[in-house]
């Protein structure tokens, strides 16, 4: 009994101590539904990891104070074989992986999702060492180097799909509060589907290094309401 109450006592303080970096900084807040996703997805392995290691350190330190050294009694009795014991702690970690992979497989799915027909299209083209954003359907282009970075709008609580190129070497185009990120690469087309949900400016960079510049590789985007991001776009293409 004393040593279940000291390690209850240890409990008490060690499992929250434990569990305040996951609840004060390690689920970032996401400006996108996917990136909720993500932080979703982000949350339960976390949830998975910090419960796997509270039953391993546990156990371990449960058997330092049951099974520690005593001359008086000696070893404890020795058993060659567990089957049940070894089956449950084959099964529990087994049956933990799938239930991420199910999970992890649901959230892509979703994200990868095709756009709905009303997506806004913006094709995005990364090139040493800068942006070029442009939206087809109204004929503007909006281009920044690393000394000159562009600063784009997009509107509020609408699919937004970024279609996703490079003109030399294989970029990212990474939004740190957006949750998600997609590789630039030549020769070929990537596309990332977002709805943005929090009005502000993001910043954004270049998330795979690319050469010199790569550190100054970044833009912005203010995400504004629809109509304040129409009028915004007709004055590009008019001017």
């Amino acid at each position: 009994m004393g040593v279940i109450h000291v390690i209850r006592e240890h409990m008490r303080w060690a499992v929250p101590l434990l569990l305040t970096p996951v609840l004060a900084g390690c689920l970032p807040e996401s400006a996108t539904v996917e990136g909720e996703l993500v932080s979703w997805l982000y949350g339960l392995f976390m949830i998975a990891a910090a419960a796997v290691f509270a039953i391993v350190a546990g156990l371990i330190g449960w058997s330092i104070l049951r099974y520690r050294a005593d001359d008086a009694v000696g070893l404890p009795p020795q058993t060659r074989a567990n089957i049940p014991l070894e089956v449950v702690w084959w099964a529990l970690p087994t049956l933990l992986v799938v239930v991420l992979i199910i999970a992890t497989t649901g959230v892509l799915a979703r994200i990868d999702a095709p756009p709905p027909e009303e997506a806004l299209v913006v094709e995005v083209d990364g090139f040493q060492w800068g942006w070029r954003f442009t939206y087809p359907e109204a004929g503007v282009t909006v281009t920044g180097n690393a000394t000159d970075p562009p600063r784009i709008r997009l509107p509020l609580n609408r699919p937004i799909t970024f279609v996703l190129t490079s003109s030399d070497v294989v970029h990212s185009f990474y939004v740190p509060a957006f949750l998600v990120k997609r590789d630039n690469v030549p020769g070929q087309e990537n596309r990332l589907t977002l709805t943005i949900t929090e009005e502000g400016t993001y910043g954004g960079q270049c998330g795979e290094f690319c050469g010199l510049l790569h550190e100054g590789m970044g833009f912005e985007i203010d995400a504004v309401q629809p109509d304040e991001f129409e009028a915004w776009l007709a004055a590009e293409a008019g001017g």
